[in-house]
């Protein structure tokens, strides 16, 4: 938000991808942080007509077809869907000094979490390597992916098969390596950077049959034998960071219980064997991800006085 003269200044915003799960992420976010939104456009990519929730009313989604990118002046990018990234560019060609802010460009969820959990352990007892095992949500697909483990589950209780259509196999009640090979490597290119220190980091992620949330298996070797209750204290000290060691089974953090809506990572399950760490790790990619979008837009509102947005 930004108050000149005593004025608060608002600003019209596109959403493509406002009834995604990442869309609906972004919306909830702007609506906590107060960001001054003048008028919304949420755009869906669906055949179907969707409202969205946003300042305590419904707004209807618009299709590009029906939406004119000049009353916009800043466009969010919250799906990941290939015709997005086709759509972003014909509104730059309409409005080529138009601020658009993409998915594409944030950091990955699992890297952001990770490379925040590495920097702990970095300083406490020195990462030398790291191996990451990821379990990802359908949510991650958008709107589709949800709807086609709905579709598929509902399916199989009926005897039916739903042939797969945004995931390559069934995903009801199955496992699957991430159809993208190329994420891994990315995953491991942003955690470096983000860690700020050259670690061998390697990422194996899998798709799973869970409709939202995230976790993370991660194996750490370390450059000297780390003090458990000592690490747990620098863990429960840093920023971002939830620990939730019991030992009852229910005291073990789960995206599906634990992680929904928050910032933080929750962590369970801490184990040291001489240099070698084990941490479980869950969070709320969508969330995560939201957050870096919604701070890109609060960039934008905070330019200088000539900015396009003043």
């Amino acid at each position: 938000m930004r108050v000149r003269d005593n004025v608060v200044s608002q600003f019209d915003l596109a959403v493509l991808g406002a009834d995604d799960p990442l869309g609906e992420a972004v919306l909830r976010l702007l609506e906590e942080r107060e960001v001054a939104v003048g008028k919304l456009y949420p755009l869906t990519l669906n055949d179907v007509d969707s409202t969205v929730g946003f300042a305590g009313q419904d707004w209807p989604c618009l299709t590009e077809r029906e939406f004119d990118f000049n009353l916009a002046q800043t466009l969010v990018v919250a799906t990941r869907a290939a015709a997005a990234r086709q759509l972003a560019a014909e509104a730059l060609s309409v409005r080529p000094a138009m601020p658009v802010i993409d998915v594409a460009g944030v950091d990955p969820a699992p890297a952001v979490v990770v490379a925040r959990v590495l920097r702990v352990i970095d300083a406490l007892a020195g990462v030398q390597s790291a191996e990451a095992f990821v379990t990802l949500s359908v949510a991650m697909a958008g709107k589709v992916g949800v709807d086609e483990l709905s579709n598929q589950t509902r399916g199989l209780f009926n005897l039916t098969s739903p042939d797969p259509e945004i995931f390559p196999l069934q995903i009801a009640f199955n496992l699957m390596p991430l159809p993208d090979q190329e994420y891994d490597a990315k995953l491991a290119e942003a955690t470096t950077r983000l860690l700020g220190k050259s670690v061998e980091i390697g990422y194996s992620s899998i798709q799973a049959p869970l409709f939202f949330g995230a976790a993370v298996m991660l194996h750490v070797r370390v450059a000297r034998a780390a003090d458990l209750e000592a690490l747990r204290l620098a863990l429960t000290r840093a920023e971002g960071i939830t620990l939730m060691e019991s030992d009852l089974p229910a005291g073990i953090p789960t995206p599906a219980t634990d992680a929904a809506d928050s910032d933080d990572v929750f962590i369970g399950r801490i184990q040291a064997t001489d240099n070698h760490l084990k941490l479980w790790l869950v969070f709320d990619p969508l969330r995560l991800e939201a957050a870096q979008i919604v701070g890109g837009v609060e960039n934008w509102i905070d330019k200088p006085t000539n900015s396009m947005l003043t």
